[in-house]
């Protein structure tokens, strides 16, 4: 190997030491993040076990990573989110934002198996076929909602988190289109079926 090429070869393992250094800082930051805000409502492994809490586990990243960079200009978000989420979000630089949700996305998913008995059945209906006005949940949302390059998973996600979450978007407390038109005219009753079809039984 000639002396120009080893030359050239130090210089680029060189120049790759910074980049290194920085991407072990962004863990490291992620990594702190993660256990000194995250999991006190989310959980470890993102698996939250409040039933108003969204679980984090397996969701898809470029969702997460969206949430949380949506959460650092708030005007679009739900004021539940913003009391929880106000005083992390806003802090976190993009690259942080990104391992968070390269994390949570890697942990083993939400449980998949879809509910289809009781109240279930109906909301199984309204989610493949839609209601009236309101469209098949699974157009956007996966036919067994394990979400898509539009949309979060749903499958195994907390029905009170589900119902909670229709009804923000419903009454425009939170703004996320087509969410927003999709469900405003949907009943809370259909709300309920829907979700205890994906995440089980709300109360």
């Amino acid at each position: 190997m000639k002396t120009s090429t080893l030359v050239l070869a130090g210089c680029l393992a060189l120049l790759a030491l910074p980049a290194m250094a920085d991407d072990k800082d962004v863990d490291a930051r992620a990594a702190s993040v993660r256990q000194t805000a995250c999991q006190t409502c989310h959980g470890p492994d993102g698996n939250s076990g409040d039933p108003k809490v969204p679980r984090l586990n397996g969701q898809l990243a470029p969702y997460i990573f969206s949430r949380l960079h949506s959460m650092r200009y708030p005007v679009r978000e739900a004021p539940r989110a913003i009391h929880n989420m106000g005083g992390v979000a806003p802090e976190l630089q993009t690259k942080v934002i990104a391992a968070i949700a390269n994390y949570y996305a890697g942990q083993p998913p939400m449980a998949a198996g879809l509910a289809r008995d009781g109240l279930a059945r109906a909301g199984e209906k309204i989610y493949k076929n839609g209601s009236g006005p309101v469209p098949a949940c699974q157009g956007c949302h996966g036919a067994q909602g394990q979400g898509s390059d539009k949309a979060p998973r749903l499958a195994g996600q907390h029905g009170e988190y589900l119902v909670l979450t229709m009804q923000a978007f419903a009454m425009g407390i939170r703004v996320s289109e087509p969410m927003n038109r999709h469900v405003w005219q949907m009943p809370v009753e259909q709300m309920k079926a829907v979700a205890a079809y994906l995440g089980g039984k709300h109360d």
